[in-house]
């Protein structure tokens, strides 16, 4: 008889007091060692099904159906074993951990189920080894970046050796190397541990192609069950969040008449290309037209700025950068490497030890905290959940509409428009912590909004959200643009920079590139880039998108 880890069978669920189920009738088995990644849009029920995967982290409601858990109903399931044997990463490893330091965080675990000292030491020497941590073993965890302290969390549930491992969207703060190195340790745990992953993630570039099946959900439903090497052209055909959501890879074969299934990753797309163009091109290069950059008036400048945290390391140094007005600009760089930082030097939020700042060619020294932050300046901070304290998505945001100065008719006018432009309308009775990571990122989005900035500073906006909507935020930030304002956004996704910004620019150890245009700045990057530099790099010189990569190769096969 063949044995699950997970099984559920007809599995419903319904919030308290709601009509409408969060899941419905959803059916599946999951075998020992599967790596199942999870997917679909923002409040399609990913993250509840996830946590009805492990009972003690469960949603209150009502459930209907059957879920197992290694043959065993959440009744039947000791608390005990639950912990040892199902482990969950949240998507903020700052709500998960809980000491102080790298070594007592990995012995934590260890030490509430009744572990002996000497099975703790070993285990967390051996975890640590695992993950490379043993030059942070005695860090204190608030020194870490996001993508290490994400690592120690991991590190210390593998501690405990358990069956299976639950995430939900932990790649959503980590750059695209610490993204790597993580992904490449959990298909290590599956393939030679045995240990079963479930992912919730909306960023596929990294998963599918590793992942044994795809979930996708919508409306609460599995509508899609398949291991990912079975996509078809249909599937994505009829499937827009699909065709949305995988990787550029993919939509590149299928828009040259292949299956996106053969295509999941840079190296069987290039091969795939290669096919089509045995021999060089005519045509090579993408024309795009000059920006204007140099000639537009500045809209913030930094010279020679200096901030540390304290006296042991600057964590920008001699730090200038010019952006200019009516730009959306992607500033790009590993995580830890200042970008947070440049962003609350730019708002108003911190000063700096030396250096000058201008906004708008006045020096921030001079603004007043009410020009500043009612007009002039906003903030979107990584952190969202750190604007939300009312009981209502609509509290909080007519919170920030109540220090807009305008008419009251004026004010109505602006928080129905703004709303509607982030499509809030549904959500605006819903207490702000009930609601998916993606959709509180939309509403903190349209508190920034509220308050009508000339600058608007973005600090990983795409964080949580689903393909679909990355999309739409795209282009709503393009309108915004349009319309007169500026927007500097800290990234770690390529791919949206590459599509949507006019510059990008690169900070590494405190020091900024100066911007350039998207398309010049990703085709001179080898590993902070788009797959579909990388995929056509070889043949084409300098395009970046999939729809640049398409378009050269229609131009070559139709001759013109």
């Amino acid at each position: 008889m063949d044995k699950f880890d997970f099984e559920a069978d007809n599995l419903s669920f319904f919030y308290p007091g709601e009509t409408v189920p969060a899941l419905d009738k959803i059916s599946f088995r999951i075998a020992p060692g599967e790596f199942v990644l999870i997917t679909g849009r923002s409040g399609s029920g990913k993250t509840t099904l996830l946590r009805a995967l492990k009972p003690s982290l469960s949603f209150e409601g009502e459930y209907s159906g059957s879920r197992l858990f290694f043959g065993k109903d959440p009744a039947s399931f000791p608390a005990v074993e639950e912990a040892q044997n199902i482990g969950f990463v949240l998507q903020n490893p700052d709500f998960q951990a809980v000491t102080h330091t790298v070594r007592s965080e990995l012995a934590f675990g260890l030490e509430n189920l009744g572990f002996d000292t000497p099975t703790i030491r070993m285990r967390t020497a051996e975890a640590a080894a695992y993950f490379g941590l043993e030059d942070i073993f005695d860090q204190p965890l608030s020194a870490l970046s996001g993508g290490k302290l994400q690592l120690v969390c991991l590190a210390s549930i593998i501690a405990l050796h358990p069956k299976a491992i639950l995430l939900d969207e932990p790649l959503s703060q980590l750059d695209p190397m610490t993204c790597d190195s993580f992904i490449g340790a959990l298909r290590r745990l599956s393939l030679e541990n045995a240990i079963t992953v479930i992912l919730s993630e909306h960023r596929l570039e990294k998963v599918l192609p590793v992942a044994d099946r795809i979930f996708v959900m919508e409306d609460g439903k599995l509508t899609f069950d398949a291991r990912p090497c079975d996509i078809t052209k249909k599937e994505l055909e009829k499937n827009d969040f699909l065709k949305a959501a995988v990787p550029s890879s993919a939509r590149i074969v299928a828009g040259l008449g292949m299956e996106p299934g053969s295509a999941l990753n840079v190296r069987d797309a290039k091969r795939l290309l290669d096919s089509v163009f045995p021999n060089e091109p005519a045509y090579k290069r993408i024309e795009r037209e000059e920006n204007g950059m140099e000639t537009a008036t500045p809209a913030v400048e930094l010279k020679n700025v200096t901030f540390s945290y304290d006296e042991s390391k600057r964590v920008l140094n001699g730090f200038t950068l010019t952006v200019r007005q009516n730009r959306f600009v992607g500033i790009l760089g590993a995580n830890a490497a200042g970008k947070t930082t440049m962003l609350r030097l730019m708002g108003g939020i911190y000063r700096s030890y030396a250096g000058k700042i201008l906004l708008f060619g006045r020096n921030i020294k001079k603004y007043s905290d009410k020009e500043l932050f009612r007009g002039t300046v906003a903030l979107l901070p990584q952190k969202v959940h750190m604007l939300f304290a009312g009981n209502t998505v609509e509290e909080d945001l007519r919170r920030v509409l109540d220090t807009v100065d305008l008419p009251k008719e004026e004010k109505e006018e602006l928080f129905s428009r703004t709303v509607g432009f982030f499509s809030l309308e549904t959500l605006l009775s819903r207490h702000p912590y009930d609601i998916s990571q993606g959709e509180m990122q939309r509403a903190a989005f349209c508190m920034a909004m509220l308050r009508r900035p000339k600058l608007l500073l973005l600090d990983e906006p795409t964080k949580g959200m689903d393909a679909l909507f990355k999309r739409e935020l795209g282009e709503k930030i393009r309108s915004l643009v349009k319309g007169g304002m500026t927007v500097v956004a800290v990234s770690h996704d390529s791919e949206f920079c590459a599509e949507y910004c006019d510059e990008c620019a690169f900070i590494c150890d405190g020091i900024c590139s100066k911007p350039c245009p998207s398309g010049d700045f990703f085709s001179d990057n080898f590993f902070y880039t788009t797959e579909a530099n990388k995929i056509s790099r070889h043949i084409f010189e300098n395009a970046v998108t999939e729809t640049e990569v398409l378009a050269l190769c229609r131009k070559n096969q139709n001759g013109r």
